[in-house]
């Protein structure tokens, strides 16, 4: 299959890159910067996220565009996702790319109310104005006509588990008291879920397992 990758230099998104060329696929990704570390057996295309003709143009004739960009400073880029979202579903009506597979996070949206005593604070302080701008780019993609899913992980880490449950978000009746995710097994989701084309217009909630 062939993705176009938003947030390839992300540390999921550099691990999704190469899990999917690895196991034969090819990858386009688009940068902000040229010069941007990428693995080399990817295409490159520099361009900006929120611009719809650059992902259209970038899109042709791939069979789907993951998305694992992250906000470094939601102050000043606080729409940055919601941004990003418009502008796939604007580009799929020139590129006819309709396929979307994204990184959100556990917390956004009703996702929150399954959230532990622990980490349920946390998400509506801290993180507020960062869910606020998954949560709104969310409701644009749920009213789109784009086959998305999105991809609900418990908070990332770098540990090197291989093994995880999901879940769909309305099937979720209970949560770790603080749910975790690797990178690792975010980025194998990713790239199940678009190969396989499982959890259409679906949250998917990704934990580790034991």
């Amino acid at each position: 299959m062939k993705f176009l990758v938003l947030g390839a230099t992300g540390r999921t998104g550099v691990l999704f890159v190469t899990k999917a060329l690895d196991e034969g696929h090819q990858v386009t990704a688009l940068v902000r910067r040229a010069g941007s570390s990428v693995d080399p057996r990817a295409h490159i295309v520099t361009g900006d996220v929120a611009d719809a003709a650059v992902i259209a143009k970038a899109a042709q004739g791939h069979d789907a565009i993951i998305s694992a960009l992250g906000v470094k400073s939601a102050g000043k880029t606080p729409t940055l996702i919601t941004d990003m979202v418009q502008a796939v579903i604007e580009s799929a009506k020139i590129s006819g790319v309709d396929r979307f597979v994204l990184l959100s996070a556990f917390g956004v949206g009703d996702s929150l109310a399954k959230a532990s005593w622990l980490v349920g604070p946390l998400f509506r302080t801290m993180l507020r104005k960062t869910y606020a701008d998954k949560a709104a780019s969310e409701v644009l993609l749920k009213a789109s006509d784009l086959k998305w899913t999105l991809e609900y992980p418990g908070a990332l880490n770098n540990g090197d588990s291989t093994h995880y449950s999901t879940v769909a978000l309305e099937d979720v009746k209970r949560t770790p008291i603080f749910p975790s995710a690797s990178r690792t097994n975010v980025a194998d989701f990713l790239l199940r879920s678009a190969v396989g084309n499982t959890f259409i217009r679906q949250i998917a909630v990704v934990l580790d397992a034991k």
